[in-house]
Formats: C-alpha cells, structure tokens, sequence
C-alpha cells in the first residue's frame, strides 16, 4: 500500500513540474526511483541569455534486473522562451556498467514536436559511495545529449547527483543549445 501511495503521489509530481534527470544507472527487479534536479545558470543560444534556470522530475521503474522505464518532464525558464521536454525512455542493460535507451520525445517551445532518441550511458564506481556516468543520445528533435557526472549514495535508497549537461534541440527547425550544471536528489523504493 505504502508503494502504491509513494508511485501516485510521485506520478502527480512528475505531471506537474520539471528540468533534466539523471540517467538510468542502476536496475534492479521491481525497484522504483523518484528523482528531482534543478538546472543552475543555464546558457541559452540564440538570445536565451546566460542565467536561465530550470526544474525537473522523474520516474523510473525496474521492470527485470536488466531493463528499466523512465518517464521525465524538463522545464527551462529560458529568456526567448520556455523549453518543454517530455520523454518516455526504455532502458536496457547490456554489461554491468553500460546501458542502452530508446525514448520517445515532446519538445515543446512555441510548437510541440514530436520524435525519438537514442542513446548510452556508462556508469562506474569511483570510490564506495560515489559512482561517476556519462550519456550521450541522438535523435530528431533533441538532436544530441550529454551529461558527464556523479552520483553520491547517501543511504541504500537515496542518492546526490551532480552533472555537467548539454542539449541540442531542433523543433521546425529552429535550433537552440542548452548547457549547464543540474544538482539533484533521488529516492528509491
């Protein structure tokens, strides 16, 4: 009862708020992860100016010991205009320290567009409690993604993140590049 309560109530959070997840590192059967990141002095091209900030949530499940679904929402408050980002990811593990994804994307700015990405992420242990990641993606309408960083285990079920990100979006083909550092929290369950 308690998981279902803490899956509705984190299902509210994520229709209603957002900016960039940390990837899917760890997978584990059945395990569930709620994740929060704020997006620091953001720079926009195109006149989007240097200090835009941004929030955004996630959801991830644990469908089987090597494969994961997480759903994000990203908002940036950017200076020429917001930046939306919904995306449905699977995610699947194919070496212990190397996953694959495939994700459905709506970018919206004045238009919404939709599309797909797909990419990988590496992840290591650097020391006990710290693990380091790398992503990079490609696809149509966030043409490129990458996010180098680390995660820091504060308990078994909750973890820090910090990580240098950058997006390269095109919808109608207006393209716009964020970049910038996001710090976040995660709680699994």
């Amino acid at each position: 009862m308690k998981k279902l309560v803490l899956l509705t109530l984190a299902a509210t959070v994520v229709a209603g708020s957002a900016f960039a997840a940390a990837p899917v590192t760890k997978i584990s059967d059945g395990s569930t992860k709620v994740q929060a990141d704020y997006a620091f002095k953001q720079h926009v091209s195109k006149g989007g100016g240097n200090s835009n900030d941004g929030f955004g949530v996630s959801l991830q499940h644990d469908l089987s010991n090597k494969t994961a679904v997480q759903y994000s929402y990203d908002k940036l408050n950017a200076k020429n205009g917001d930046i939306k980002d919904h995306q449905l990811a699977l995610v699947y593990k194919v070496h212990p320290n190397v996953n694959v994804y495939g994700a459905g994307t709506a970018i919206r700015t004045n238009d919404t567009e939709l599309g797909f990405q797909a990419g990988v992420i590496g992840h290591v242990p650097l020391t006990e409690k710290v693990n380091g990641f790398a992503k990079a993606g490609w696809g149509n309408d966030i043409k490129q993604t990458y996010q180098v960083g680390a995660q820091y285990e504060v308990r078994p079920d909750v973890d820090l993140n910090v990580y240098y990100g950058y997006d390269k979006y095109s919808v109608n083909n207006n393209d716009k590049t964020v970049n910038g550092l996001h710090a976040g929290v995660g709680y699994s369950f």
